[in-house]
């Protein structure tokens, strides 16, 4: 990553930031590929440019034009990482995920490039299904919240289970029991849940509760997360 641009002194456009990496990464990832040909212009189109487009779409979202230099330089390692996912065949809807998630850290007061690459290991391949059922968790939590803080104080943390979430009225896409235990069972696996391991007369299947990193992917890339179920 040495070759990659530096912040200069004074605040950085992240446009021209964002163009600069792609291009760097460009010459990284496919040396030499001018000689590659057309093989190689297609794997830059759709593993450099169309990223960098996305990318650049959700940063004018968030209304980030300009970066200090300690952000320019938060930017560049997740910028990089977020072009490895690309070059790694992640899904158009998992990098539209890691772009709103990047753009939220930049948001924050003190960028930290470490989470956005532990939220890239852990959405990693995730399916537009898989995507929908972390959107169904979450509608089903906060639903829980809700009616445990009007009733009276909530003991235990909420949590969801495979029979719960096939029976909530949020489960538009009528996914199966046992679909959802497959899902709930890999979400756990890449750390966005928790399962208890307490035993209980009435537990009759495996409960989850949210993960700090969960709860960190709801808040920072909601638009996404939310955005294929409209819940």
């Amino acid at each position: 990553m040495n070759s990659l641009p530096s912040p200069k002194k004074g605040a950085a456009e992240v446009a021209k930031l964002t163009t600069g990496i792609a291009g760097t990464v460009a010459g990284i990832f496919f040396p030499g590929a001018g000689v590659l040909g057309p093989i190689a212009s297609f794997a830059i189109e759709k593993w450099i440019k169309r990223p960098e487009k996305l990318l650049i779409e959700e940063l004018k979202r968030g209304n980030i034009e300009i970066l200090t230099d300690e952000k320019a330089a938060t930017f560049i390692p997740m910028a990089y990482r977020f072009f490895e996912a690309a070059k790694e065949g992640e899904y158009e809807h998992n990098l539209r995920l890691l772009a709103e998630f990047l753009k939220s850290e930049l948001e924050m007061e003190e960028p930290d490039p470490s989470s956005f690459a532990r939220m890239a290991r852990r959405v990693e391949g995730l399916s537009p299904d898989e995507l929908k059922v972390i959107a169904l968790i979450d509608a089903s939590l906060t639903k829980i919240s809700t009616l445990s803080a009007r009733a009276s104080a909530q003991t235990e943390r909420p949590f969801v289970s495979a029979h719960q979430l096939a029976n909530d009225p949020s489960n538009r896409e009528k996914f199966d029991h046992f679909f959802l235990q497959e899902a709930l069972n890999e979400l756990a696996a890449r750390g966005l849940l928790v399962s208890d391991g307490a035993s209980r007369m009435s537990k009759g299947e495996e409960f989850y509760f949210a993960s700090t990193s969960f709860l960190e992917l709801i808040e920072k890339a909601r638009n996404t997360v939310k955005g294929p179920t409209g819940t």
